[in-house]
């Protein structure tokens, strides 16, 4: 995505979701999902910050560029990480960003109004949208949403939208059963 849609005035503050989260495969460092980087001190961020690889300067989440989502919906408070997914986008939605809602915090926030309200909204508007939980050291699994999330929406009917959002992250963690691991320097499945 562009830099330079970034949004003025919104930085990562004391958020290092993506230094945990992320797989990171770089000539100067590899790092497997769901645990702490090596250069990630607690308090205090990245220990690299000025020296930090390719990879860690030109990634950022899609809250940096989201201007309506507030304060609140920095992955560390929110407990979302929202990520610009590439891979496995349904035919149907070319030209638009498919966004994956990676959970990062407790998983009962697949229940909380606000989420499910800009879920939709997406969801409405066309974005492709997918749901994702990651083990430490495992293969993230997504759920595509819209085809069956939509109707649900287009009816107002939050139970249902609830229940379906609580089977896709369950099938998101019995999906999550290939372990990786680092092998010279690339990141593979054990």
């Amino acid at each position: 995505m562009n830099n330079k849609l970034l949004l003025k005035d919104r930085e990562c503050g004391k958020c290092t979701a993506c230094c945990v989260e992320l797989t990171i495969e770089d000539p100067a460092l590899t790092k497997l999902p769901g645990i702490n980087c090596k250069h990630l001190k607690k308090n205090k961020g990245c220990n690299i910050y000025d020296d930090r690889p390719e990879t860690c300067r030109k990634w950022f989440c899609m809250w940096r560029f989201m201007p309506l989502l507030g304060e609140e919906w920095r992955p560390d408070l929110k407990g979302i990480l929202i990520k610009r997914s590439y891979n496995n986008i349904p035919i149907g939605y070319d030209g638009k960003i498919a966004l994956t809602f990676e959970i990062i915090g407790k998983k009962s926030i697949v229940n909380d109004i606000e989420f499910i309200e800009v879920l939709s909204g997406y969801i409405i508007q066309g974005f492709p949208c997918f749901l994702s939980i990651c083990k430490p050291k495992h293969v993230a699994r997504k759920v595509f949403l819209n085809d069956k999330l939509k109707p649900l929406i287009e009816s107002r009917n939050l139970p249902l939208m609830k229940e379906y959002l609580s089977s896709a992250l369950h099938i998101c963690l019995k999906q999550t059963t290939e372990k990786l691991m680092i092998d010279n320097g690339r990141v593979v499945e054990r």
